[in-house]
């Protein structure tokens, strides 16, 4: 089950690579008779701070003697990419630049959508995939991605509850944290793939391939047993559990509890939720911002958050959910503020930031897990669908937030590291009234 947490990886940052920040410039005109590096020096004031503003081009070919700062600006109407990195993105495919640039972001907000049946949302995420990788357009590729985010949602949601709710004991903290190790692994391997494939048709064309192969769980995923106890349906549990007790070789464990399945079938976490999801988006799109090979960036964030993962599962067993969650944040602020005093560029690649936001990512990778099994355990199981979802789409308004906390570094360059570490002790604060569930038996 924790398998697809690779496709969740891809479908939910995979943006990162299909709009990465790409150099562009004003496309010359066909009467320009000179170089294109003489074009570029001639017609911006300065490219890097006014790439969507020229000299207007018929003053600037027809009086070439003039001063160039007593001609008007205007807006290009075309424009050239640079593709030293990426051949081809959908910020190329369809000029997202300048006025257009806020249609990266929407294509952001639609992760946000966390519903859906399981199975279902598996065979639209294939559909959806492979549809992405031939949208003609910005907006029919925007209509398949919201498709595929309403899938990838409804399979990240759903499967967790099923790893909860299939299993007890210490097993219940262990296996929803192993669950969510893939997703590093899986951001690791995109990055590995997107290295190769620079075009982002050929990008989401591999990852859809691969995401296929999910299709194979439907002939493998039973109902939850808990959750069909919970809604009356015990017959149905019954020869699930029987079931599974035969394949695993525990018949004479089923027989002793059997009788206890025939009788049976009888909210302050959002914030916290919003804290975190916005503090993991967020400093997962400004790890693009430290060192300078976004690959490896990527690559590395991802494979640092597996030990994360398993360092909680350790954590967590000896201390409890609440401690766990705030002992991370306190790791993840502390390297906040250690970002803000190392100064950039003060090692080869910044490699010394680049690992104290490692660190970080380490820290939220280990909280993020954290709280998914602690907000799940807070539901009855009957409600445990929904309220996992909505709590979790706090998390995801948080994401359609994230890239605007992002963008605070123009305002500030240190802002947005300095609201991360605020949020971070904020969540900290709100932590405090919710109660305790390590060694509770989950409510139905």
């Amino acid at each position: 089950m924790s398998l697809l947490k690779l496709s969740m990886a891809w479908y939910q940052l995979s943006i990162i690579f299909l709009a990465p920040p790409q150099n562009f410039w004003c496309a010359q005109p066909r009467s320009w008779k000179g170089t294109e590096k003489e074009w570029r020096d001639m017609c911006s004031p300065k490219i890097e701070e006014h790439p969507c503003l020229i000299f207007d081009p018929d003053i600037l070919i027809s009086v070439p003697e003039i001063d160039r700062y007593q001609i008007p600006l205007v807006r290009c109407k075309e424009f050239v990419y640079d593709t030293t990195v990426f051949t081809r993105t959908i910020i190329s495919d369809w000029g997202l630049v300048c006025s257009k640039h806020w249609l990266v972001h929407v294509c952001i907000l639609f992760v946000l959508i966390k519903r859906g049946p399981l199975l279902a949302g598996i065979v639209v995420q294939c559909v959806a995939s492979y549809a992405t990788c031939v949208a003609p357009g910005y907006w029919t590729f925007l209509i398949i991605w919201f498709a595929l985010a309403v899938a990838s949602g409804g399979i990240g949601i759903i499967s967790f509850v099923l790893c909860m709710e299939i299993v007890g004991g210490k097993w219940r903290t262990v296996i929803p944290i192993v669950y969510q190790l893939p997703f590093g692994l899986g951001s690791s391997a995109m990055a590995f793939l997107a290295y190769f494939l620079r075009d982002w048709r050929h990008l989401e064309f591999a990852l859809a391939t691969i995401s296929s192969s999910y299709v194979v769980y439907y002939s493998l995923i039973d109902e939850s047993p808990q959750w069909l106890l919970a809604t009356g349906q015990a017959q149905r549990a019954y020869e699930i559990l029987e079931r599974a007790a035969r394949q695993n070789k525990r018949e004479e464990y089923f027989e002793k509890y059997k009788h206890i399945i025939a009788v049976s079938g009888n909210k302050k976490q959002k914030a916290p939720r919003f804290c975190t999801g916005l503090s993991f988006y967020t400093f997962s799109q400004y790890l693009g911002l430290i060192g300078s090979n976004i690959f490896l960036t990527v690559s590395f964030s991802g494979l640092i958050s597996i030990p994360g993962g398993l360092i909680c599962i350790y954590v967590i067993l000896k201390v409890g959910r609440k401690t766990t969650v705030g002992t991370f944040q306190v790791v993840t602020t502390a390297c906040f503020i250690i970002l803000l005093v190392i100064p950039k560029d003060s090692s080869d690649n910044d490699w010394a930031r680049l690992l104290v936001a490692g660190i970080g990512f380490a820290g939220l990778a280990g909280s993020v897990p954290a709280l998914y099994l602690y907000s799940g355990e807070l539901f009855p199981t009957r409600v445990r669908n929904v309220g996992v979802g909505g709590v979790t789409t706090f998390a995801r308004v948080a994401s359609m937030v994230a890239p605007i906390v992002v963008g605070l570094d123009e305002v500030m360059a240190d802002l947005p590291l300095i609201l991360l570490a605020v949020i971070s002790l904020l969540q900290l604060v709100m932590l405090f009234p919710l109660p305790e569930t390590r060694n509770q038996l989950l409510s139905n």
